[in-house]
């Protein structure tokens, strides 16, 4: 990963670490600053990492979609998962072919349906009762660093608590 800068130089290792500005026209100039530091003298891919709760801030969120909006327009630019991105580091295949890569089309007929009822799951952990929201069948204890959710796994068989 590579360092990050807010609008005043300060660093930060993911953009919504940085001190974000409060206007949207300031968010987007920001993460705009960082993609073309990175766009100009780098080769890996440009990550997008953040939590989901600084996109609860309007003005992050729209400063956001307009970065968005802007790099979407760049013809050398793709907008793709971290696991499209490993998929093009195995087979790197040029620009002028890339419209016809496979792993980078959007064919997700085979989605799961949307999930508009999870289920809350209560499960002990540690020193306490944990509440989970899940549509898949509630976890045997509740999955944590080295837990699986499955009792009988050997992965949490052999790791200690």
């Amino acid at each position: 990963m590579v360092m990050w800068q807010d609008l005043n130089g300060g660093r930060c290792s993911m953009g919504d670490a940085c001190a974000n500005p409060p206007e949207p026209e300031n968010v987007y100039k920001m993460i705009l600053k960082n993609f073309d530091r990175h766009y100009t003298t780098n080769r890996a891919p440009f990550g997008l990492f953040y939590h989901a709760a600084w996109f609860t801030q309007p003005h992050h969120k729209e400063g956001f979609i307009m970065f968005l909006d802007f790099i979407n327009r760049m013809p050398d630019v793709w907008i793709v998962t971290n696991w499209q991105a490993l998929q093009w580091v195995r087979d790197p295949t040029p620009i002028n072919r890339l419209n016809n890569f496979q792993p980078f089309q959007c064919n997700y007929q085979d989605r799961p349906k949307k999930c508009n009822n999870p289920k809350v799951c209560n499960l002990w952990h540690k020193s306490g009762v944990r509440y989970m929201r899940t549509c898949q069948p509630c976890p045997e204890v509740y999955p944590w660093t080295g837990k699986s959710g499955i009792k009988s796994s050997r992965i949490d068989n052999d790791i200690g608590e």
